[in-house]
């Protein structure tokens, strides 16, 4: 059953059982990439921009949220901010129609997101339990992770690989882009050279293929042991996407194509993926991503948290769903907060190539630097 906003998880579900709200802030997040030429298929930006959602009760318990905009699947910082906005009498209590929250679950995306995690840490904050507890049975203490590699020259993205390896991590996903040359088979094939035959290689297309065009590349690529191929056709070529998973020997992953419940449903009826990416900005919310999870489950598609990047505060709280999704596989992508600087959130930590629970109440992380207003208004790309 889809998500109705009506559930216990939900953004008025946690507002009914969260101690009362006195102060609400919502500030400009801007992290700047250390490598300011990060690039993927759709666009490149040297930071990433976002939002922090800060709620405050009375004796001083906070419960935090944030994400950043993803415009290619429709969500800018300007109508993020207007929804939260929207919600902030709510919260506190000066306005009980509700109206603002169900807003939100209609449109859901970041700003959803950003308000679930931020209620849910409130709550398990005040009862001192690990948010993950609310959540469900605990299935990991952690995660295996893999780190995602920026459109460069081949041997660029060669060296960058072998950098990770030596940093204990043991996955990188390499971003494709269709650009001529034979360029994106040179670019694993180096990948491959560089980092041995033990260690995962998963690619990234962000739709830049046709379908055809992708199957050739896919049959070559499998020589290398890659394992997965994440949305190499157009978001709304479902029809290419079945093709590709009906005859790729590499498994075919939907990302933005499964870019709500009702799409992830339709991809999984019509197993026109072997798997799905799991983002908690994306789908709109943390319940909305573990019922992705269960539709994938029982249709007996594979599932992995996708990129999370931005803060450490985001993918705080997508690992806390990654500790109760029982059919979540191996490896996520919770390590890109690593290639960001100026971060007001600390708390993670990166042990070879691992990342694991905090152990502490709420998400697990603090706002311990100074979040200023920043104005965010000069044009913009997209940030992957």
């Amino acid at each position: 059953m889809l998500a109705t906003g009506l559930g216990p998880l939900a953004p008025q579900g946690l507002l009914d059982r969260a101690p009362a709200i006195v102060d609400v802030s919502i500030d400009n997040v801007v992290l700047p990439k250390s490598d300011p030429t990060w690039r993927f298929a759709l666009a490149a930006n040297p930071a990433n921009v976002g939002l922090l959602l800060r709620l405050r009760t009375a004796d001083g318990t906070e419960g935090i949220g944030s994400a950043c905009e993803v415009r290619h699947i429709g969500f800018d910082l300007d109508g993020m901010r207007a929804l939260l906005q929207a919600a902030a009498p709510v919260l506190t209590g000066a306005d009980r129609s509700g109206d603002a929250l169900a807003e939100l679950d209609r449109v859901g995306g970041p700003a959803r997101a950003i308000l679930q995690m931020a209620l849910l840490d409130l709550v398990a904050r005040a009862q001192g339990v690990p948010a993950h507890q609310l959540l469900g049975p605990q299935q990991r203490t952690g995660v295996e992770l893999i780190r995602i590699l920026s459109l460069k020259e081949p041997e660029e993205m060669a060296a960058v690989a072998a950098g990770h390896q030596a940093e204990g991590y043991r996955h990188v996903k390499i971003k494709l882009d269709a650009a001529p040359d034979d360029i994106d088979f040179r670019r694993v094939a180096a990948i491959r050279q560089a980092v041995g035959p033990d260690f995962g290689l998963t690619v990234d297309a962000n739709q830049s293929y046709a379908a055809a065009d992708a199957l050739r590349l896919c049959e070559r690529i499998a020589e290398l042991d890659v394992e997965v191929f994440e949305q190499p056709v157009p978001a709304d070529d479902l029809d290419g996407l079945q093709y590709l998973t009906e005859h790729s020997p590499v498994l075919i992953e939907a990302d933005e194509a499964a870019n709500s419940l009702e799409r992830v449903r339709e991809i999984a009826d019509r197993h026109a993926a072997h798997g799905v990416s799991l983002k908690v900005p994306k789908l709109g919310g943390i319940d909305r991503t573990m019922q992705a999870a269960a539709i994938c489950a029982q249709a007996g598609l594979q599932v992995r948290m996708g990129a999370h990047v931005g803060s450490q505060l985001l993918n705080a709280a997508a690992l806390q769903v990654a500790a109760v999704t029982p059919n979540l596989s191996d490896p996520s992508e919770l390590a890109e907060y690593a290639r960001l600087e100026d971060d007001p959130v600390t708390g993670l930590h990166i042990t070879d190539g691992r990342l694991e629970l905090t152990g502490q109440p709420g998400l697990g992380v603090l706002v311990t630097t100074a979040t200023p207003s920043i104005p965010v208004d000069a044009p913009r790309k997209d940030t992957p």
